[in-house]
């Protein structure tokens, strides 16, 4: 596959790195269903306060809203509440959960406790293809500038991450990470993407994917921690991380 050049294009191309692309696009949009969108954007309203702990939802609403069809937002509701955002006391109207306004930064501290153990047993044990072009992503988001800098930085948060949780070894562990980090792309959304904190966590990510390159499992542990951990005190919003 011929590499194409980021500085030519000004548009990042994910086609670049074909290794970890692999990667991190398999669950990405083109993937995802109308009822996983739905349950994004109905997770999103209520992270954002407009629907708060104790709110009934009723589908037909919701489906004005949304502007989807009754039958992807039903399949999200029950979605979600099968993962106790919302819940459906004897089937009747869903009404979100006191939890559900706290699920990024109650999903950011199951990071904390599963993606250090990940980067150590990762370490020394990820590819050289994927290394290679975690190397390059990197080396990109370094160079490129304004709007295609923030999309490479973001692909890389991504890349990183996600290649950790394929190649730690235990794959209870990578499930985990995977579904904790479909709600990343939701504080991504709310965030305003991030811009605030995107170079500190870039320089964060580097010193990770030094770790892991080399091989130093208690390094890569120690630097995911710092980092996860800056990025809980550093966070967007109350709700957001």
């Amino acid at each position: 596959m011929s590499r194409l050049e980021l500085s030519s294009t000004k548009v990042f191309r994910s086609q670049r790195y074909p290794s970890v692309q692999a990667i991190v696009e398999v669950d990405r949009d083109a993937n995802r269903s109308l009822a996983d969108k739905a349950g994004d954007l109905i997770l999103g309203k209520i992270i954002s306060g407009e629907f708060a702990a104790g709110h009934r939802l009723k589908s037909t609403e919701l489906s004005e809203q949304l502007g989807m069809s009754r039958t992807p937002v039903t399949k999200a509701m029950a979605k979600l509440s099968s993962e106790g955002i919302l819940a459906q006391p004897n089937n009747l109207q869903a009404i979100v959960t006191p939890e559900a306004c706290e699920w990024l930064v109650q999903t950011h501290e199951l990071r904390q406790l599963l993606e250090p153990a990940a980067a150590e047993r990762a370490a020394g044990n990820v590819p050289d293809d994927v290394l290679d072009d975690l190397r390059t992503l990197a080396r990109d988001a370094e160079e490129s500038g304004g709007q295609l800098w923030e999309e490479a930085a973001k692909y890389f948060d991504f890349a990183l991450h996600l290649s950790l949780a394929d190649y730690c070894g235990n794959v209870p562990i990578k499930v985990s990470i995977r579904r904790c980090w479909k709600f990343k792309m939701l504080s991504y959304d709310l965030s305003e993407g991030c811009r605030s904190s995107l170079l500190q966590e870039y320089e964060q990510h580097l010193a990770i994917l030094s770790a892991i390159a080399r091989g130093h499992g208690k390094r890569a542990r120690k630097e995911m921690a710092n980092h996860l951990q800056a990025a809980s005190v550093e966070r967007f919003s109350e709700r957001v991380i």
